[in-house]
């Protein structure tokens, strides 16, 4: 296993001492709390391990077992020894937790409504910088077409809620997707049309010596309006994708 620095943990009970990485909350170990018995913190599936990084405080999110083809950032076990795999530099301001929230103090009750607020604040799904920017945290679970759709309003570097009079009084539920784990057709395309993008879709064989190949790539605008039918006429696939949108989401 790689190298690691023991932090030095604000003076709370670690057992309940909770933190936000990456999105995320979990409970904060250090390291050799985590080695005493990996798979209970595997089981436990909201825990994450402090290491010293970059130069930075890192704390990592305890992982399944390790496999040769891993590559998220966290901390894997292999039965007698661990591997962490570190975040890339460029990523790893994700990674610092920026604050601890202890909920050990059951003697304050007005110390435990604040702790309770300030768990309820960590737990939001989108982060805004100071400077104004959304970052919205992209989960292991997401899909495909969800993770590209928040890689592309990340990189625009905007404030997302500027934008809601462009999505009109359904802002908050569309907003709200973002929060599910895969995307319809229908919200990509919502986003795009407002945040000014423009989304594709291919279409090609999958492998040279597919039978009945294509032979070729057939690419269409998802954002190109069509001509050809009427505004008003609402198609089967709008329907069902509207039964999906309005099922609640679980928030991993």
């Amino acid at each position: 296993m790689e190298g690691y620095t023991r932090m030095n943990i604000p003076p709370l009970d670690v057992t309940v001492t909770k933190a936000a990485t990456n999105g995320h909350i979990v409970d904060v170990l250090q390291y050799e709390d985590y080695a005493k018995d990996p798979k209970k913190y595997q089981e436990h599936g909201s825990a994450g391990v402090l290491f010293h990084h970059y130069g930075k405080d890192l704390l990592l999110p305890v992982k399944s077992d390790y496999t040769p083809n891993v590559s998220l950032p966290g901390v894997y076990n292999a039965g007698s020894i661990d591997f962490v795999i570190y975040p890339d530099e460029a990523f790893a301001d994700k990674y610092v937790p920026k604050q601890f929230v202890s909920m050990s103090n059951n003697d304050d009750i007005v110390q435990l409504i604040r702790n309770g607020e300030a768990i309820k604040k960590l737990d939001e799904p989108f982060i805004t910088s100071p400077d104004e920017i959304t970052c919205i945290p992209i989960r292991q679970s997401d899909q495909p077409e969800m993770k590209g759709l928040k890689e592309a309003l990340n990189a625009k570097k905007i404030d997302i809620d500027k934008y809601a009079p462009r999505f009109g009084q359904n802002f908050p539920n569309d907003k709200r997707q973002l929060r599910n784990s895969s995307a319809t057709i229908k919200i990509i395309k919502r986003f795009c049309e407002n945040c000014d993008m423009e989304a594709l879709l291919v279409f090609k064989d999958r492998s040279p010596d597919v039978p009945n190949p294509i032979g070729k790539e057939i690419v269409i605008s998802l954002t190109e309006t069509s001509s050809g039918e009427p505004e008003n006429e609402l198609a089967l696939c709008d329907l069902l994708e509207d039964d999906d949108e309005s099922s609640e989401y679980v928030d991993d």
